[in-house]
Order: C-alpha cells, then sequence, then structure tokens
C-alpha cells in the first residue's frame, strides 16, 4: 500500500489506576497532546484509537486489536503514543513489539515524552523505561490488594456490581438494597426449585415468562456491556446462572469477601482461594429469601438427580428414603406404563450386588405418600392442639437420645484425630528409619501407602461426623422452630418437595417380616427435621385425636396403612 494511503494511528490508553494521577493522562488530554504533535510534525492521514479504562499489562484490549489488525494488513506507517506507558506496563511484550514486530512491518513507532522515535535508532534508555513501567504496574497491583484486603476484613463490600436482585443504595453507594424488579425475580427462582425444579427446568421456565436475564437487565438500566451480553436473545436465562443464584449467600443477607483472586498482576485470570481464607460476614444487608428456604434449597440441589427421559416429574423423595439394613438409598423405579401407582422403591445395594449383600425392601411409591402425609398431619395437628405438651415430650425424648448420639461422635471424633496425630508420627518415624537404612525401600513403600490410604479415609470422614454434631446439637433447641412451621401450614392437603424437606429430614425403610407377601408388616421410621424420630404421643387421648393409628405401619399390596412412626426412637435403625 502506497505510504501516502496509510495511517498514523494516534494511540491512548487509561486504567483506572493512571486516572488517580490527575487529568494529565485523560483520554482527551492524550488526543489532543498527539494531535497537536502530528500536525506541528507533518504527519498525515491520523487515525485516533484508545482503550478507557483497560490495564497495561494486558495486551488483550479492543483498540489495540484494531491497531494490530490494521498493521497487519499493511495500513499503518506510524504509531505515536504520549509514553511508553500508554503502549504497556509489561516491559518484556513492550519490547517484543518495539525492538521485534514494530521493525519487522516497517512501522515507525513514537513515545513523544520519552523522545523514543525508531526512525532515529534505538533508544538506550527505552528499555529502563519498560522496565520502570513494569515495576510501577507492580507495585501499584500491591498496593491495590493491601486496600482491598483491609476494606474485605471492615466487611465491606469489594465488587463494584450488586448480585442480581439487588441495587446500590442511594444513601450510601456501599451499601446494597433489594432492587424492586428483580428481587421477586430471584425468590420465584428459588420458590421454583424448592418445588423441585432444576436449574435447566427453571431456565425454560423464566424464558417462557419472559423475564430478562441478568446481563440483558443490567445492560438495560446502566447501558454497560457485561461479559456473554446477547441482546439478541434477552430472555435465553443459561442453567449455571440459575446453579450460581441458588448458591449465592448473599440472598441470605450475607457478605463473602476474599473468594476470589488473579493469578499476578499481569495474568487476572480469576482463580477460587481456598475457603479457610474467605472472609464471611452475616447480616451486612436486607435477604431475599429465608434461611429455612435456603436449607431446602440446598437440600434439594445435594440430592437433585436428572428425571428419566419422558419423565418431567422429578423423583419427590429424591435423597429421603434409606434402608433400614446397609444404610443406602432407595431408588425408585418408573413403571413403563408410565402409571404412577405401579412405581416402587428399592435399595440400591440390593439393586447394584444382589441379595448376597441386601434384600429388596420393596415398597410402592403410592404407599409411601400415604404413610408420610397422614404421619405429617399426625405430628403437625399435635403440635399445633397440645404445644406444652408437645414441647415437653420432644424435650424429654431429645435430652436423652440425642444426648447420647452426640457423647458417641463426640467420641468417635476425637478418636479419628487422635489416631490421625498417630499416623502422622509413625509416617515421620517411617522415613526417618528408611533414611537411615533401617528399613528397606520396599518396606517403606508398603507401610506409606497404607498408613497414607487409612489418613485419607479419617479426613474424609472427620468433617462428616461435625456436620452431624452440629445438626444434633442444633435439634436440641429447635423444637419451638417445628411448632412455628406446623402452625403456617395448618393445611396440608398433600406432598409437595418443599413441605416434605421443610419437616423431613429422612425416611428409613424396613424390610417385610416376610418377603414377597402382600401382607406382611413392615416398618417405616420417619425422622423429622428439629425434633427427630417421632414416636407415639405421650397422652395417648391426644395420638387419636389427631386421627392416627397405634404408631407403626402396616403394609399391603392392596391397602395401604395410616400414618406410621417407630413405637420409640430406640427401636429404630442406625441409619
Amino acid at each position: 500500500m502506497a505510504n501516502q494511503e496509510q495511517y498514523t494511528i494516534l494511540y491512548g490508553r487509561l486504567s483506572q489506576e493512571d486516572e488517580r494521577e490527575g487529568e494529565s493522562n485523560s483520554i482527551q488530554n492524550q488526543r489532543l497532546m498527539l494531535e497537536k504533535y502530528a500536525e506541528d510534525n507533518g504527519f498525515p492521514n491520523t487515525k485516533f484509537l484508545y482503550d478507557d479504562g483497560y490495564s497495561g499489562t494486558n495486551f488483550n484490549r479492543p483498540a489495540w486489536n484494531e491497531v494490530m489488525r490494521l498493521a497487519e494488513n499493511g495500513e499503518v506507517a506510524t504509531i505515536i503514543v504520549k509514553d511508553m506507558s500508554r503502549l504497556g506496563r509489561d516491559y518484556l511484550q513492550v519490547g517484543q513489539y518495539t525492538e521485534l514486530i514494530f521493525p519487522s512491518m516497517g512501522i515507525r513507532f513514537i513515545a513523544v515524552n520519552d523522545g523514543v522515535d525508531s526512525l532515529y535508532g534505538d533508544n538506550d534508555f527505552a528499555p529502563f523505561k519498560n522496565l520502570f513501567n513494569d515495576f510501577y504496574a507492580k507495585d501499584t497491583s500491591r498496593k491495590i490488594r493491601a486496600v482491598k484486603k483491609a476494606q474485605a476484613e471492615r466487611g465491606e463490600r469489594l465488587g463494584t456490581r450488586p448480585p442480581y436482585g439487588y441495587r446500590k443504595s442511594e444513601d450510601n453507594p456501599k451499601q446494597i438494597v433489594p432492587d424492586e424488579q428483580t428481587a421477586d425475580v430471584v425468590r420465584h427462582i428459588f420458590r421454583l426449585c424448592a418445588e423441585g425444579r432444576g436449574p435447566s427446568q427453571i431456565a425454560k421456565q423464566l424464558k417462557a415468562e419472559q423475564i430478562l436475564t441478568p446481563t440483558n437487565y443490567y445492560y438495560q438500566q446502566t447501558g454497560v456491556a457485561l461479559v456473554n451480553l446477547d441482546t439478541t436473545r434477552p430472555y435465553a436465562w443459561k442453567d449455571t446462572t440459575i446453579a450460581n443464584i441458588l448458591s449465592d449467600v448473599s440472598y441470605l443477607g450475607h457478605t463473602i469477601s476474599m473468594r476470589y483472586t488473579t493469578v499476578s498482576y499481569k495474568n487476572k485470570k480469576q482463580i477460587e482461594r481456598p475457603e479457610s481464607e474467605w472472609l464471611k460476614f452475616e447480616n451486612t444487608h436486607e435477604p431475599l429469601i429465608s434461611q429455612e428456604l435456603w436449607d431446602i434449597v440446598q437440600d434439594i440441589r445435594k440430592h437433585k438427580k436428572r428425571p428419566p427421559k419422558k419423565m418431567d416429574t422429578p423423583n419427590l423423595f429424591s435423597g429421603l428414603v434409606f434402608c433400614a439394613d446397609c444404610g443406602g438409598t432407595l431408588v425408585l423405579h418408573r413403571a413403563h406404563t408410565m402409571k404412577e401407582t405401579q412405581n416402587n422403591f428399592m435399595c440400591s445395594t440390593y439393586k447394584k450386588r444382589g441379595k448376597e449383600e441386601c434384600s429388596a425392601h420393596y415398597i410402592r411409591e403410592t404407599q409411601l405418600k400415604t404413610i408420610v402425609l397422614d404421619d405429617l398431619k399426625r405430628v403437625t395437628h399435635y403440635a399445633r392442639q397440645k404445644e406444652m405438651l408437645f414441647v415437653e415430650h420432644i424435650t424429654r425424648k431429645n435430652t436423652a437420645e440425642t444426648r447420647q448420639e452426640i457423647t458417641r461422635i463426640q467420641r468417635e471424633i476425637d478418636a479419628a484425630k487422635r489416631r490421625d496425630g498417630e499416623l502422622t508420627a509413625l509416617f515421620k518415624r517411617l522415613y526417618e528409619d528408611n533414611v537411615l537404612g533401617r528399613i528397606p525401600n520396599e518396606h517403606f513403600r508398603l507401610l506409606s501407602s497404607e498408613y497414607t490410604t487409612e489418613q485419607a479415609e479419617l479426613r474424609g470422614k472427620l468433617p462428616k461426623l461435625e456436620e452431624r454434631l452440629e445438626q444434633l446439637r442444633n435439634s436440641l433447641t429447635n423444637v419451638a422452630q417445628f411448632i412455628d412451621k406446623a402452625k403456617r401450614y395448618s393445611d396440608i392437603t398433600e406432598l409437595t418437595p418443599e413441605i416434605l424437606r421443610l419437616f423431613i429430614e429422612k425416611i428409613v425403610v424396613g424390610e417385610k417380616s416376610q418377603k414377597y407377601s402382600r401382607t406382611a408388616e413392615q416398618d417405616i421410621w420417619i425422622y423429622y427435621r428439629d425434633i427427630g424420630l417421632m414416636d407415639t404421643p405421650v397422652e395417648p387421648e391426644t395420638v387419636r385425636e389427631a386421627g392416627s393409628g397405634d404408631g407403626e405401619a402396616y403394609l399391603t399390596d392392596e391397602a395401604p396403612a395410616a400414618a406410621s412412626a417407630a413405637p420409640s426412637a430406640s427401636t429404630g435403625p442406625a441409619a
């Protein structure tokens, strides 16, 4: 291309850090300075391109990409910048451009304030200037990280954009308040999940309801285009977006800081820190959902399984039903005829490994629904009508049984921790003996492998034990919470995923007293949230008043029994 057709590129760049230094680095100031320099020195056919808000450590900038596209097409004769730092602050990449790429393309490079002009040969001071610019970027990054950490430790929000469902407060921009237009959408998403819908199903429903996606809503409100913005499909919600909303504790009114960081001041790829380094501050803003709804959703998400093809209805009892003998889950088998009355539960261990490991523990889905619904009505009616008696009964039961289990689990935790310490000491001694030649390498490899495996199993088991211990301790004081739920749901006519997980922790199914018999007895133990296994109430007339049976389930294929529970918690299985 002829020289007169080539451009003289006037390039400007401004980052947030540069902006703090004052007006001299503003894009407008850079443009005026570069245009005057080009005019005074006779550079024709000028074209001003700039990147506003982009770091000098990253060359993936829109305007700079356009400069390089023109250069590769042979349309650039000269590139002029205010100083070397405007080109970039990574001394390796800046050096590559000025010493290799520009000369190979026949492009003249000028940095006005630094006295750099490639037409007159190499500037000996330019490499040092690039190095100083790199040091500046590194030092600035270190200072900003320190400031951000101090803000996080004070409980301040670090994000510039509020979570979907919130907006910045007009009185204090550092605070967030519910956004009237999107807060209800967040609540809607959580309620749909509590009803048993997965992220993909929720995304389809929001699309059908023509609710704007978070990126499109933000673009409509601010005019700022976020990453992955697609204005051609404004209602195309993604299941990953739904999943992220369902796992965001911001909607409980909490703030988590220092969760993410970048690889370095040059590499801006975001990585997640270990959870132990997160900073969590509770009740920093108004919540959009209750703790109760959050717990239900997290429990559903933990046990959620994709329904089979042609089955839009998920398993109502997913993750709640267990085998009384092996402790494994009971899996739902749907009838090929698509008749719900034919669906049945079967022990997963039996299905996978056969009768040598466990038995079927067969029970129809319709029978289980009837049993659980009847017993739920019985227990909630008792909690509402005989509140003081209910509290006394549960407190007495929990005080004895729960404390026994707390003691047992605490002993198990202590033993596991003690053994973990012993294994660490054994491994250290083993290593020293191997180094000193007291034991051969083969024995060292064998023993160290055994110790490592045992230690890994212990460390995997401890968090589960500690979680269960915390649940048991909380259950001692949650009777009032159960009564409150019973009062709020005073007319339960059918089971829903939300009601089921609101009241019930797990259901344990025993084997029939005679296998394959249609009339044999079968025990069902129902463990309620907050109160545990609810046996027969203290006063027999209270039970009859609530419309219950004798506290035990006797099932047949022809006629499901009334509400069930174990005669006492001590007779229940350990599953």
